[in-house]
């Protein structure tokens, strides 16, 4: 018999996480926090690009309930959708 996530669905059958609305969350997150935000869109130091990846990967493992092994899939998924969010918003301005 299955174990059930707690959730209630069952551990093998995957999670849909949805990156790029964490990403849009976490970048508006990141920008919200400096002044300067409007100047930065388009390219953002190494720094806080760096913060809107870790808070999107932290945002894509919570949606997983932060289930062991996907750190690096995470991280990766994380620095597509962030990329694809600021080149995304930097054509808006």
């Amino acid at each position: 018999m299955a174990s059930l996530h707690p959730r209630g669905r069952n551990k093998t059958q995957p999670l849909k996480v949805a990156p790029k609305a964490a990403a849009e969350d976490a970048v508006t997150e990141v920008l919200d926090l400096h002044e300067d935000a409007a100047e930065l869109i388009g390219q953002p130091d190494p720094e806080m690009r760096a913060e809107m990846i870790r808070t999107t990967a932290y945002y894509i493992a919570e949606q997983r309930d932060f289930e062991p092994g996907h750190e690096l899939d995470d991280w990766c998924e994380a620095e597509r959708a962030v990329d694809e969010v600021i080149a995304r918003r930097s054509k808006r301005t």
